[in-house]
């Protein structure tokens, strides 16, 4: 992957933090705690794909872009 384009993904990936923050606190307004549940783990599972799996796959070829550095 160019560098140019790994910035550019990282800017967007990071950008998804309040997306997922704010269906974080919807989901949790679920009445059904099964449905609830169900829910919160797919979203668990999403976040946890595009926010560490994607984050990491792009800081291992440029360790500079880390956003936790």
């Amino acid at each position: 992957m160019q560098r140019a384009l790994a910035e550019q993904m990282m800017d967007a990936l990071l950008r998804l933090g309040p997306g997922f923050n704010e269906i974080d606190a919807l989901a949790r307004e679920i009445e059904d705690a099964d449905e609830r549940g169900r829910f919160i783990r797919k979203l668990a599972e999403g976040m946890s794909v595009m926010g560490y799996e994607l984050v990491m796959h792009i800081v291992r070829q440029y360790p500079d872009l880390d956003p936790d550095k």
